[in-house]
């Protein structure tokens, strides 16, 4: 709205211009007034003009500049918010689910919604969902990889070809999700605990102990006390 006024008044003034052009001139050529104060009078209109004109290639280039400027940021925005959801991601699948993993999801969709395209954002929404109803998962993960690369692609191609070229990676990988998936458990705060004081309990094969009886590793055993405090 700004911009369209902004237009409306240079092409009035412009023409306001002209206007006085046209009737200082046709004043001159009806007197044939060819005194030092029509030249300066001219001179000074002449001035006028280019100074406007200066100052529209200013304002518009500015505004290019602006343009290029908000296009970075926003752009090292997305590839800060797809970097934290994989991270996030990342946790889920290593560590499990858990009420303060629900609680960040619940919050990173909402940001997406600020910082990601409609459909990307629509994607991890349904990815999100996924986790909770435990189906579908790999296919809205891979949703979600395509269209967060299409929303990059969008601001700078990345590659020639788009997310196409990355067929063969997403084939592959949806039968890691798949598995990945598979594994994937909710454990409540009330449970790491509890697991966490029967490791400790076991005095011998703490490891062997661990993954035969709750197929888990003594690397999220660390990750749980750390999130635990």
């Amino acid at each position: 709205m700004k911009n369209k006024l902004y237009v409306i008044a240079i092409f009035v003034v412009v023409i306001f211009y002209f206007g006085c052009f046209w009737v200082l001139f046709e004043w001159n050529l009806a007197g044939d007034d060819t005194s030092f104060i029509f030249q300066v009078v001219v001179a000074l209109m002449s001035t006028g003009l280019l100074a406007i004109i200066t100052a529209v290639m200013f304002t518009f280039q500015s505004q290019i500049e602006n343009k290029k400027e908000n296009k970075a940021k926003i752009f090292e925005k997305k590839i800060s918010f797809y970097t934290e959801v994989l991270s996030e991601l990342d946790g889920i699948f290593a560590n499990g689910r858990d009420e303060k993993s629900s609680h960040k999801f619940v919050f990173l969709v909402s940001k997406a919604m600020l910082v990601a395209s409609p459909t990307a954002a629509q994607s991890f929404s349904d990815l999100f969902v996924s986790f909770e109803k435990q189906e579908g998962t790999e296919k809205y993960f891979i949703e979600f990889l395509k269209a967060a690369r299409a929303d990059l692609d969008l601001i700078d191609d990345l590659s020639a070809g788009g997310i196409d070229k990355f067929e063969p990676v997403l084939a592959s990988l949806k039968g890691e999700i798949i598995q990945e998936t598979k594994n994937l458990r909710f454990w409540s705060s009330e449970q790491k605990s509890e697991i966490i004081e029967q490791y400790d309990l076991q005095k011998n094969n703490k490891v062997k102990w661990l993954r035969e009886t709750h197929q888990l590793y003594p690397s999220q055993i660390a990750t749980w006390r750390r999130q635990l405090k």
